[in-house]
């Protein structure tokens, strides 16, 4: 992975995004800012599939749950934990 992150604020649910023909990752400091060292991967981890070509759901739904971009961040999260 070779990756750019920069911060920014927004008042809005965004966590973070990014686009496909780029190497930065833009992560909200709403939420970097108490995020763990896992959430924090699993939120780049979760962009970084965008990258790689996968999508979900703009709205909340189950299946944007299981989509791979979630899916991904939710594991990066849950094996980072065992390390904090």
């Amino acid at each position: 992975m070779d990756f750019e992150l920069e911060l920014y604020y927004a008042s809005r649910n965004t966590i973070g995004y990014t686009y496909p023909d780029v190497l930065r990752i833009w992560m909200n400091t709403k939420y970097f800012d108490s995020y763990t060292p896992s959430e924090v991967a699993g939120n780049v981890f979760h962009e970084w599939t965008h990258k790689l070509g996968f999508e979900h759901a703009t709205t909340h739904s189950v299946s944007r749950d299981s989509s791979v971009p979630y899916a991904i961040g939710y594991l990066i999260k849950e094996l980072g934990k065992e390390y904090e």
